[in-house]
């Protein structure tokens, strides 16, 4: 896949991140409001393409977002909830906790989203 990205879902905008994988180009950026005519009109950006595959969580408001991208020809991973909060791990950590309980990230971890 060329080009592979992920969509954040949120009630009033759409956050996005994608790489060319051919060229090592990183976009980032919103879809605001977060409707379907605006999601649309975004993905008209990959029209003719059928290298380009994005991943979203499976929260509210994810299948509309994934009726889109099949419409427009690009491919929808849906995660589930739980094992996306898994993988970002602990949101919030008290003052006393010790830093060695703070999640250890390599390079090897971080992926493009």
């Amino acid at each position: 896949m060329p080009i592979v990205g992920g969509l954040d879902i949120h009630r009033k905008q759409l956050t996005f991140d994608y790489l060319d994988t051919a060229t090592g180009e990183v976009k980032r950026g919103q879809i605001t409001p977060a409707d379907r005519a605006h999601l649309r009109c975004w993905l008209a950006r990959f029209a003719g393409r059928d290298d380009v595959a994005f991943a979203l969580e499976g929260c509210t408001g994810w299948r509309y977002v994934a009726e889109e991208l099949a419409a427009a020809g690009v491919a929808a991973h849906v995660a589930e909830p739980a094992d996306t909060a898994f993988a970002r791990g602990r949101k919030r950590h008290a003052k006393t906790d010790p830093l060695t309980e703070l999640p250890d990230v390599s390079a090897a971890q971080v992926r493009c989203a």
